[in-house]
């Protein structure tokens, strides 16, 4: 339920791209840009508190055993500690995906799940048990968030936008 609002944001994204930088719109394409990755962070440290907060209780709604409330609630506490990095990367995919460069989006879930998470996930189980899958998804999240907010600001970095703004304005006087 929490991550729903960060898929409405990267579904809404992608179609805004597309038709601000088909239109030469580059500095509007920056602009939402900006907005959603902060959105993101804004939404992903809302969402940790309030699950981390209320972790046990919403664990036992679900369920009455005491050993499942509890692994529950140490999920609900340590995954979404990620979730700003796991809106980061659908925003930064559909951004990517808009403009006609679906590669990005590969690596970046291929990286996520295959070079991060499953490793990590085991890794994290031999050692930690449960903790350590938890921990590893919250690790994948936020490294490949990192690397999509960075990536995608090459691509659409404001000195980039500025300079195609400036290139498309000349075109349109000449």
């Amino acid at each position: 339920f929490s991550q729903i609002v960060l898929i409405a944001i990267s579904a809404s994204i992608g179609p805004f791209v597309g038709q601000n930088w088909g239109a030469k719109k580059y500095l509007r394409v920056h602009q939402a840009l900006r907005l959603s990755f902060l959105f993101c962070l804004f939404w992903g440290v809302l969402v940790t508190v309030i699950l981390a907060a209320t972790a046990p209780w919403l664990a036992s709604l679900f369920n009455s055993n005491p050993e499942v409330i509890t692994i529950t609630a140490t999920y609900l506490v340590i995954v979404p500690i990620s979730y700003a990095g796991a809106g980061v990367i659908l925003v930064a995919s559909s951004t990517f995906n808009a403009l006609g460069k679906p590669l990005p989006s590969v690596v970046m879930m291929v990286t996520r799940m295959v070079v991060l998470y499953i490793p990590l996930a085991y890794l994290g189980s031999q050692l930690f048990g449960v903790n350590g899958i938890f921990a590893a998804a919250c690790i994948s999240n936020v490294a490949v968030g990192l690397g999509a907010y960075i990536w995608n600001q090459k691509t659409c970095n404001i000195k980039t936008v500025l300079e195609l703004d400036k290139n498309s304005v000349s075109a349109g006087m000449g």
